[in-house]
């Protein structure tokens, strides 16, 4: 019934119309925007009755409403109208038809007899013996069936002998049955349904499916309105071979910059994996073995703004084991399910599931015209650590303190600056822990050499200061607890834009501009020395530097031209409008090379080993020339090797039809070596196929397969799936009906 709410509301449209007044062709002007306007072929007044009567091929009409019958009648003293055959009354897209339509204006009631509507936004038609509003915002169909389905001969319609319906309320069907064609396959005889403009509380549509690692499963969600601001979900799962799962997700919006999502799931498994393998085994990726019952994931999202333009974002991410992720990928409250909910409702993701350290993360920010601050509480997860009652060596940045200048001039000067500086505390349970500070200014004097180079020389000064409070796994020497860093880095930037137009006389494009940008960069980094500094993360470390960097980008873009109308009319004495052009630009590609020389290994005694100055080539790529063709590749090269250090590609295609295709492939040398393949195919109306494949090369491993089936004609449609989860040993059938305009159900 998700149509309910434009059925009324065009019903109410009806039934609420104002008064009319006598004529035989005229306008009525009124308060509203709109007057009426009202046609018939005879139009007569009773003095006795105080009734108007419109006979004939009567229209009437006012803004996008229209009304038109055999004949009106209006009575003015009582404000009831009557209209009689062929009734027919259209609002914008949406229209009605009956046999009779009696209607009291007053009360704001009325009754449509043999009606028959159709609601444009979700392709709905509903009959009815008897339609009538018998209340302010109550409903009776007598005799009602429904269906999404274009024809005389829908796939599907839903009868009922009696529905009854409140807005705001509930909605009550008694002896309702679900067609398929002219076969009866559902039937219940009594019906409960949420009748709301606004969210209602209920029951949400039921998943079922099976796997062989939690048998048959059935998952009931229970929406809750909480509020105008607030409602959350319940699951209740129940799965053969693992026992019952309980989920809740709350969610709340308090102001357009302000809102909130927390989740969080909990099972008590009947299944353990020891690592023998005798009655369960999971996930096979690492040595870990999972042991315990109670698992659980807690996640949630928040957006908060404050005062002064102040703004705070929140990430929590925290699960029982490394198993439950990969193992609940799917579903409702399932990790997909959730992770694309993030994305879309607050622009952040959540860790991918094989991560086995989750993120939390609490950012305070505030930006001004030049200037920004940022606050962060960093605490990593570790999934693995925690469930074995380890010492947990995870280093955390609680806070991280962060204040920026941007590149900016320096008091009206021809120099420029910008300002980098930052606090931290990092803390952990075991290992070295304390204070971190950094001031990074640097100074810039850009010049224009012979009107064609840009040339930018800049100097930077670092200082970093230690207070550490413990050291832990550092041995037993004597260490100072209040250490300091300085350092000096020089810059020198060289660059152009060369640039050339290429005009076409080509269908769509008239021109293209091809912008070569080649640039030269030395970075000369000196700091004094680093020995006895803790070792708390990589960032302690700045290793010097005496690099000569240079890079080669080509930047395409082209112009297309279309015509549009002017406002102004023509000249005197000319038969068409004038035409001016609209262009529309395409920055279509982007190709990059680039490598680094190092000059401190040039120097180097060839006696250590190898002197290896140069860089790897890297290559980066950016190919959209069409909407439904997207490249995006980058590549490392070596020059000592011959080969090929690591390399990334990934390619989205699509057309006309709805046929779509991604392959994306990465290679790192050592590390990984992998390819995810997704192909969904239109093989003929209104069939469609879907494959995924996911590969580890590298290993010589198929991770995932997923193959899919849907067939979806114009009202419903039926989905086959088959899932071979080769990381956690699961396969897993399912089968989901959907039925336009009622949701669907998985089987």
């Amino acid at each position: 019934m998700l149509a309910r709410a434009s059925f009324w509301s065009m019903l109410i449209s009806v039934l609420l119309w104002s008064s009319s007044a006598p004529g035989g062709d005229f306008s009525l002007s009124t308060d509203a925007p709109f007057p009426y306007q009202i046609k018939a072929d005879t139009l007569s007044y009773d003095d006795v009755t105080q009734t108007y009567m419109a006979r004939g091929h009567v229209t009437i009409t006012r803004g996008d409403h229209s009304l038109s019958a055999d004949a009106v009648d209006l009575n003015v003293k009582t404000m009831e109208a009557k209209a009689f055959g062929h009734v027919h009354f259209t609002s914008g897209e949406d229209w009605l038809t009956g046999t009779r339509l009696e209607i009291d204006l007053n009360a704001g009631t009325g009754t449509l007899y043999e009606g028959f509507l159709f609601i444009k936004e979700s392709n709905f038609y509903i009959r009815g013996s008897k339609i009538e509003k018998s209340g302010k915002e109550s409903y009776h169909v007598a005799d009602g069936r429904f269906t999404a389905c274009d024809g005389d001969s829908p796939d599907w319609q839903i009868t009922a002998k009696d529905i009854k319906v409140t807005i705001d309320g509930l909605g009550k069907v008694k002896h309702a049955t679900l067609w398929a064609k002219s076969i009866p396959v559902l039937y219940t005889p009594y019906l409960l349904f949420p009748a709301s403009t606004k969210r209602q509380s209920g029951f949400l549509v039921p998943q079922f499916s099976h796997s062989n690692q939690k048998g048959y499963e059935y998952t009931q969600p229970l929406f809750w309105a909480i509020s105008e601001s607030m409602d959350a979900t319940f699951y209740e799962s129940y799965m053969q071979d693992r026992g019952f799962k309980q989920g809740v997700e709350y969610r709340y919006v308090s102001t357009p910059r302000s809102k909130g999502a927390v989740m969080f799931d909990y099972l008590h498994d009947r299944q353990i994996d020891d690592g023998t393998g005798t009655s369960f085994q999971g996930y096979t990726g690492d040595d870990e073995d999972r042991t315990n019952r109670n698992r659980w994931w807690f996640r949630g999202k928040a957006d908060q703004a404050f005062p002064a333009g102040f703004k705070a974002k929140l990430d929590v991410d925290v699960v029982s084991d490394q198993d439950y992720l990969r193992e609940f990928k799917s579903g409702y409250s399932g990790y997909k399910w959730a992770d694309d909910y993030f994305q879309k409702e607050y622009g952040r993701d959540l860790d991918d599931y094989t991560d086995t350290v989750r993120t939390n993360h609490l950012n305070m920010n505030r930006n001004w015209d030049q200037y920004s601050f940022n606050g962060d509480l960093v605490y990593f997860y570790d999934a693995i650590i925690h469930n074995n009652d380890d010492p947990d060596p995870t280093l955390q940045r609680l806070p991280h303190l962060q204040f920026e200048g941007a590149k900016q001039n320096f008091f009206s000067s021809p120099f420029y600056f910008d300002l980098e500086s930052f606090y931290d505390y990092f803390w952990r349970d075991y290992g070295t822990s304390g204070h971190y500070a950094d001031i990074h200014p640097r100074l810039y004097y850009p010049l224009r050499i012979f009107k064609s180079l840009d040339f930018e020389p800049s100097v930077g000064l670092r200082e970093s200061v230690w207070q550490v409070e413990k050291y832990e796994g550092e041995g037993t020497r004597d260490q100072d607890h209040f250490l300091s860093r300085e350092g000096v880095d020089f810059k020198l930037d060289l660059s152009t834009d060369l640039t050339r137009i290429f005009q076409f006389d080509t269908k769509g494009y008239d021109r293209m501009k091809h912008t070569v940008r080649p640039q030269v960069v030395y970075d000369y980094v000196t700091v004094s020395s680093q020995k006895n500094l803790p070792d708390f993360d990589d960032i302690d470390r700045i290793d010097d530097s005496n690099l000569i960097t240079y890079s080669i980008t080509n930047f395409f873009s082209v112009r297309s031209m279309e015509l549009k109308d002017r406002d102004p009319a023509g000249e005197p004495g000319s038969n068409e409008e004038p035409m001016e052009p609209s262009y529309r630009y395409n920055d279509f590609c982007r190709v990059k090379l680039m490598q680094s020389y190092d000059i401190e290994e040039a120097g180097r005694d060839n006696k250590v080993g190898e002197k290896r100055p140069f860089s790897d080539i890297k290559g980066e790529v950016e190919l959209r020339p069409y909407d439904c063709l997207d490249l995006d590749g980058d590549a490392s090269w070596s020059p000592y090797e011959s080969d090929f250090t690591s390399y990334h590609a990934m390619l989205t295609l699509c057309d006309r039809r709805g046929d779509q295709g991604s392959l994306d492939y990465t290679y790192t040398e050592g590390w990984t070596k992998s390819i995810i393949t997704r192909i969904l195919l239109k093989l003929f109306d209104p069939v469609s196929a879907t494959w995924e494949y996911e590969r580890d090369i590298k290993d010589g491993k198929t991770v995932q397969t997923v193959f899919g089936l849907r067939y979806e004609p114009q009202c419903w449609s039926v989905a086959l799936t088959y899932t071979d989860d080769r990381s956690i040993d699961e396969q897993k059938f399912a089968v989901e009906i959907g039925l336009h305009g009622l949701g669907s159900v998985g089987l």
